[in-house]
């Protein structure tokens, strides 16, 4: 082993292992209820709590087989301490409200706000069909100033209807939101409140819906008979500089990127151009087999070498072999061609962070409000343990980048 290596090698361990100790478990596989813990979903809201939710399966599996609730921690100090755990959807085992789970969450830019958009129901993804769908709903929560807890509203609004026949056409069999962050725009303002984008993922590949109101009502990026990436499978958007809507979907060995350019914000008016897969471009994200819901967010950033201002791109994966170290993929946005077209937004990725050394999985992020990255992931041991990890981009990005 040459000098270099075994410096990188130490190095390498060293962060891991300081990692480990920064590591909450928020919730914990294997604990006094002896039901697995799965899919992270976590925000940031106005007043500076961070928000963590879980699913936890008491049927052992996915929606469709049994009961699942969605549960909720918080924490009012940028994760120094975290709440006990408490109920925000509760599965009833059968029917409909079998089981909520595969939590979407966004927390309003402008207000002490929550949107939580999940699937429900008593019938598998792979296994629905037209008459008897996997649902998706959505749930709202306020802050209640007087005692500083999140109030959910007690029943969820069913939105299976509306997506499915009304922007699909009753044209998909099954489908769900990609679990973990809704973007929210930080410019289109149509109403009371900003843009969210959500992207789902179905037996006929990705689209991508937007609401005004936050998740009341929903709208179509494109036309139904298009799919945005055919192939793609558990999806993320994100809101590119310029207002364009970024699509990153999983894919084995990669991820699927592809971009929706308006000509007319407003009215949602506009085209997706062609889905280019990672793995294939120049300097793209790689990983090796079993890919994963993973996260993609960009930031406000300051080079500190040279005390430029740019946007920096993050995108969580497991790197692999399989569903194993969960790594940050990022890539600094210096002008404008570097996301004009979903092949530029694919190439050449700069660096990446390692965060799991051992079995890992899905993963989601949030900016907290002291600047640090909220983010929130599966790892082993007991399949899994939900993580909360609270990371400086300057560990991420080895110094090179600080948040602005």
């Amino acid at each position: 082993m040459t000098f270099k290596n075994l410096f990188l090698t130490l190095t390498t361990a060293f962060l891991l292992a300081a990692t480990a100790a920064a590591q909450t478990v928020l919730f914990h596989t294997g604990d006094y209820t002896g039901y697995p813990y799965r899919i992270p979903a976590i925000c940031t809201a106005v007043n500076g709590d961070l928000i963590a939710l879980s699913d936890i399966r008491p049927c052992g599996n996915d929606i469709g087989y049994g009961r699942v609730d969605i549960l909720m921690r918080t924490s009012k100090d940028n994760g120094a301490t975290w709440s006990y755990p408490v109920t925000v959807l509760a599965g009833t085992g059968e029917g409909e409200e079998a089981g909520y789970g595969d939590a979407c969450l966004v927390a309003d830019r402008e207000r002490n706000e929550l949107l939580l958009v999940c699937v429900s129901g008593d019938v598998p993804y792979w296994s629905s069909k037209i008459g008897h769908t996997q649902r998706i709903v959505c749930t709202h929560a306020r802050l209640n100033e007087r005692t500083g807890r999140w109030e959910w509203n007690k029943r969820p609004i069913d939105l299976t209807q509306q997506v499915y026949e009304g922007l699909l056409g009753n044209r998909i069999n099954g489908l769900f939101m990609g679990s973990g962050r809704i973007c929210q725009s930080r410019t289109v303002k149509v109403g009371d409140y900003y843009r969210v984008y959500g992207a789902l993922c179905t037996h006929g590949g990705n689209f991508v819906i937007y609401s005004d109101d936050f998740g009341r009502n929903w709208h179509l990026l494109g036309t139904p008979t298009e799919s945005c990436a055919p192939k793609g499978d558990e999806p993320k958007c994100e809101e590119l500089p310029d207002g364009s809507v970024l699509l990153s979907s999983r894919k084995d060995r990669g991820r699927w990127f592809n971009i929706f350019k308006f000509t007319d914000v407003k009215s949602g008016a506009g085209a997706w151009g062609t889905p280019v897969a990672s793995d294939e471009t120049p300097g793209g994200i790689r990983n090796e087999g079993r890919a994963t819901d993973g996260e993609i967010l960009l930031l406000d950033v300051t080079e500190k070498a040279t005390g430029k201002d740019l946007i920096l791109a993050l995108q969580s994966v497991p790197a692999g072999p399989n569903r194993q170290k969960v790594t940050i993929y990022w890539k600094p946005l210096r002008t404008p061609t570097d996301y004009d077209t979903p092949q530029h937004f694919a190439e050449q990725w700069e660096g990446q962070y390692q965060v799991s050394n051992t079995g890992s999985a899905y993963s989601t992020m949030s900016l907290q409000h002291d600047k640090r990255i909220a983010f929130f992931y599966e790892e082993e041991p007991a399949y899994y343990q939900m993580v909360y990890l609270p990371l400086d981009l300057e560990t991420i990005t080895a110094g090179r980048y600080a948040v602005k």
